[in-house]
């Protein structure tokens, strides 16, 4: 402080001299200007904030009122920003920054549309200070500088900050982002939909001739009120763009020959759910080349989007009161998607309500039931009949009724219940040698349609005269995985890369029947974009937001082509030691029955299989989480509460289940893992009347036969190639009739997943149309939802002062792999930062330093510690379930120093954490919180949200409450039982009443045992 008045001085003379400099520095701003195509000047005269001045005369406004001879100045710390609010959102081209001589050398321009939640567009860490001009592309209201290193020991100066940009039609969200796109041509892996993906580091480009296209879907009828054109140096000087309401007949909305390149917005308007712009006329010798091309309006959805007027209901309890007239009940449309729906007139009705079982993403999720027999009200005409206002998507089950209402609305009469079916699909327009006859795929490539290949026909006719055409060879490799090396093989082991996968397709394309295969792998948290894992989303007990999860796999999965999962889980995890617990959905099946539910239709974009849907596949059966992969060790009792999930996976329409490696010495004694024991299967089959595929686990070339014999119908991860064996073998040791029964469900599966007709994704386009910052957001949310505040003594949330010192220590601090299992993907263009990063990049929005491991006078230590990634085996010994020494000890540390200690704990399975939990001041379980654990965790620490997660297990006071001293995970040594729920130190009789309720069918209360912290335990607040 005492240096304070003597560095002012010196800043008073510094800012006097370079007054004298001011007249040549406004100079040089005005006269460079805003570059070539740039819009205009935005920002001056608008209102101006920062996170600091160092006086009255040097605050914010200063740096946007045009005046050469006025500045902002900050006080001498970083990080420090300066923001202005343009009053509107606005499409921005350039910045121009006139620093003083304190200026950045490392700072980043971010835009927002709120003044809250920041977009970067810019970053450097070399600024060289003096006029910078930078060539940006955002929109925004607001528009930030930040500065997070300065050049000088002053703070940070500008005379001016310009930002140039339209307001007007062309800002906000384009509305041609992440569409469907094609172009004339495109050259090197710079595919068209590079120029949709709002990420200003991918482009289109096309081949070096004229002309060049490219054009986009906007996915319905839209106004376009505005076009944005960001040209790399290979711009067009020619060009014209057109809109079109089929993709056919084209009207052209504008067109130039004085192109100037940078960022343009043409003065477009128009209407159409295409539009197109063509290049006619070349600025350089290459190609056209588009970082992006942004197209602004509004999209008309309602011609895809049912009326639903009323939430998704039972019918009601009487029915056939009146008939139903068209159409016929089981019939299959595919000529429309508006089938007009037509019945009986009734006296006394004064309109009629017209309920179809449309799929919705808001069903009751905790409700038990067949989610396919949930209906909403779409009409209510008054006279009987009513032509759907909207395309009605493919599905195989419709079921529909009428109820007639008299004036005031009373039920008159309620109709009887059809059914019907929908499929029209836009054929595959693919160069894989398949013609198309009488508008269909000819598979088999004969000149003629045959019945199989006829997608107007019923399934089951298609099924049965497809497998009449098989060799017993051809129905065997139908239940085989392997379709890489194999290509009439049934099925694909994912995930692949998208020209992989695509490449394999085409194979199988050329075999003599034409049958594609399914693609699936363990992405059982995510495909490119990862989420929570189960007994993360277990915590979060959102189950809406778990459908939407399942909704955004489907799709990121469809871009590409891969139609299968391997997952999710239907397990209730009831034993501390199973390793994969974590993979489960917690210790409560009403919880994990929900939660399956959700998945399973956000997966399949529905109530049942479908054209648009993933293949999900249900497992462990029969639940290991009752044992783990070695014996599952319920009984005739407690096997009631471990089937609750399997039975609302199965009401959500799921329609492959996976047996795992486990026995059941309840369903049979003694016998082989799930995969082959013919009783574990017929339990499936019998009890819960399951008609769908089975698929097994991983299983050796030795127990395939045995495995189908059983009533296995696919081999999981099976080759035909394995050493040593053949498809001869297996067709010699299973039944010819067991292998028509098996291959009849694969090859009705993949009829109703329409690939006889769209075998294909987009392995061009697609990638292009991963990992959305929509998506990274639905993760986001999902890990902010789980995160588990179990402890704190008031050190949540952070509220340290700029300048204070923070330090991020332990194994898990820069661990980017334990957030997440098996195969999903992550990225780094939308987040994806470690817990250190993550505290790093919030702690700077606050003033406050992190350093790692150690650092001068911490105000707070934050420990990351838990299990790194692991899937069948655990990081550490599993009879150890608690932190090992040396992180034990990192915690230890800091609190022997005094320096309040937070700790996140990734905990992938129940710890003992009573050791150590009362050394902290603070404690948020993480769980596998998916590829946004990170910043979720951050956001938390500083109080960006308030906490919610509950834990999802109970969690042991004891290790002796697991095992006996000294035991293994081998059922003589455990002292809890492995097949009941929330009985950590029950006693006997406590573990009798909940036999008692389990067996009586009633929900099983919580509170049992004396475990450190319940299931349910978490605080939902500071």
């Amino acid at each position: 402080m005492s240096q304070y008045p003597h560095a002012r001085s010196r800043r008073t003379l510094a800012a006097a001299l370079t007054v004298v400099l001011a007249g040549l520095l406004g100079a040089v701003a005005v006269a460079q200007g805003p570059a070539d195509a740039a819009g205009p000047l935005i920002s001056q005269g608008r209102p101006a904030t920062a996170s600091s001045a160092e006086g009255a005369g040097l605050a914010a406004p200063f740096a946007v009122d045009g005046d050469p001879g006025t500045r902002w100045s900050s006080q001498f710390g970083d990080p420090q920003w300066i923001q202005v609010d343009l009053g509107q959102t606005a499409g921005i081209d350039q910045v121009v920054l006139a620093w003083e001589a304190a200026y950045a050398t490392g700072f980043r321009v971010e835009t927002s549309t709120d003044g809250t939640s920041w977009t970067q567009i810019y970053a450097t860490t070399t600024g060289t200070g003096g006029t910078q001009t930078l060539a940006v592309n955002g929109s925004g209201r607001y528009v930030r500088v930040y500065g997070t290193a300065r050049a000088t020991g002053w703070g940070y100066s500008l005379w001016e900050f310009q930002v140039y940009g339209t307001a007007g039609p062309s800002t906000g969200t384009p509305i041609s982002e992440f569409k469907n796109v094609t172009a004339s041509s495109w050259e090197g892996g710079n595919a068209p939909a590079a120029a949709l993906d709002g990420r200003t580091t991918t482009r289109w480009s096309s081949q070096f001739s004229d002309p060049q296209w490219i054009q986009v879907d906007l996915g319905g009828a839209a106004t376009i009120t505005g076009v944005t054109l960001v040209w790399e140096s290979a711009y067009a000087t020619a060009y014209r763009i057109e809109t079109s309401t089929n993709g056919t007949t084209w009207t052209q909305v504008y067109a130039t020959t004085a192109g100037r390149g940078g960022t343009e917005r043409p003065a477009v308007s128009g209407a159409g759910r295409y539009i197109r712009l063509t290049g006619t006329a070349r600025a350089t010798g290459y190609g056209y080349s588009l970082w992006e091309f942004q197209v602004f309006g509004a999209v008309d959805t309602q011609a895809t989007t049912p009326p639903m007027l009323s939430g998704p209901t039972r019918p009601p309890a009487t029915t056939g009161q009146f008939a139903l007239s068209a159409p016929a009940n089981g019939a299959m449309v595919t000529n429309t998607r508006r089938p007009p729906l037509s019945w009986a007139a009734v006296g006394g009705a004064a309109r009629y309500q017209v309920w179809l079982n449309v799929s919705r993403t808001d069903y009751d999720f905790a409700a038990s039931g067949n989610l396919v027999d949930l209906y909403t009200k779409v009409a209510e005409p008054t006279g009987t009949s009513y032509t759907p206002t909207w395309d009605i998507a493919d599905r195989w089950t419709y079921k529909w009724y009428v109820v007639a209402v008299n004036g005031s609305g009373g039920t008159v009469a309620t109709s009887n219940i059809r059914q019907f079916s929908l499929y029209v699909p836009t054929l595959e327009a693919v160069a894989d040698g398949v013609g198309i006859v009488s508008g269909a795929r000819d598979l088999n490539r004969d000149g003629a349609i045959q019945p199989y290949e006829d997608w107007r026909l019923p399934v089951e006719s298609r099924v049965s005269d497809l497998l009449g055409r098989m060799t017993l060879e051809e129905k065997a490799y139908q239940m085989f995985y392997n379709a890489q090396a194999f290509a009439q093989s049934g099925w694909h082991f994912g995930p692949a890369d998208a020209a992989d996968l695509h490449a394999n397709l085409l194979r199988a394309s050329g075999t003599r029947l034409g049958i594609p295969f399914v693609s699936a792998g363990d992405t059982i948290h995510g495909y490119k974009t990862a989420y929570p894992t189960q007994s993360a989303l277990a915590a979060g007990r959102d189950y809406p937001l778990d459908y939407k999860l399942g909704d955004m796999q489907r799709r990121e999965q469809l871009e590409v082509g891969t139609r299968g999962v391997l997952g999710p889980l239907a397990e209730v995890g009831t034993k501390v030691l199973y390793p994969r617990i974590q993979e489960g959905n917690g210790e409560s099946a009403e919880v994990a029955a929900a939660q399956v539910r959700a998945l399973v239709a956000g997966l399949q974009g529905g109530p049942e299989l479908n054209p648009a849907s993933v293949l999900a596949t249900v497992k462990h059966w029969p639940g290991e989480g009752a044992g783990g992969e070695a014996l599952i060790v319920y009984d005739a009792v407690t096997i009631k509460y471990h089937m609750i999930p399997f039975r609302a996976a199965i009401e959500a329409g799921a329609v492959n289940i996976m047996p795992g490696y486990a026995g059941s010495s309840y369903l049979d004694p003694g016998g082989p893992g799930a995969g082959d024991s013919a009783p574990i299967l017929a339990y499936l089959r019998q009890n819960l009347g399951y008609t769908g595929l089975i698929t097994t686990d991983w299983l050796p070339s030795g127990s395939w036969v045995g495995a189908a014999r059983a009533g296995s119908d696919v081999m999981g991860g099976a080759d035909p190639g394995a050493p040593g064996y053949s498809i001869g073998t297996f067709t010699a040791g299973v039944p010819a009739a067991r292998i028509d029964d098996a291959v009849r469900r694969v090859l009705r599966l993949k009829f109703q997943l329409g690939i006889f007709e769209n075998p294909y994704g987009d392995p061009v386009n697609g990638p292009y149309r991963l990992h959305t910052p929509q998506y990274t957001s639905l993760a986001n949310q999902a890990a902010r939802e789980s995160m588990t505040l179990l402890r704190n003594n008031g050190v949540l949330p952070v509220r340290l002062n700029a300048g204070d010192n923070i330090v991020v220590a332990g194994p898990r601090a820069t661990d980017s792999g334990a957030c997440c299992i098996w195969t999903s993907y992550f990225h780094q263009e939308y987040g994806s930062q470690n817990i250190l990063e993550a505290i790093r990049a919030r702690a700077a929005r606050a003033g406050v330093n992190v350093y790692q491991d150690t650092g001068p006078s911490p105000k707070l230590a934050v420990v990351a510690v838990g299990e790194g990634s692991y899937t069948h085996a655990t990081s550490w010994v599993k009879e150890q379930p608690y932190l090992p020494a040396d992180q034990l000890a990192v915690i230890q540390g800091f609190q022997r120093q005094g320096i309040p200690v937070v700790v996140l704990l990734v905990m992938p399975r129940p710890y003992v954490i009573t050791e150590w939990h009362e050394l902290a001041g603070a404690v948020v379980v993480t769980y596998r919180g998916g590829e946004e654990m990170g910043p979720a965790a951050a956001g938390l620490l500083f109080g960006d949200y308030q906490p919610r997660g509950k834990l999802p297990w109970q969690l042991p006071r004891t290790l002796d409450q697991v095992l006996r001293p000294g035991g293994g995970d081998v059922l003589a040594d455990a002292n809890e039982q492995w097949d009941l729920p929330y009985d950590l130190g029950a006693t006997a009789a406590q573990r009798n009443e909940i036999r008692a309720r389990i067996d009586a069918g009633q929900p099983v209360p919580t509170g049992y045992g004396n475990p450190l912290y319940p299931f349910g335990a978490g605080m939902t607040g500071f």
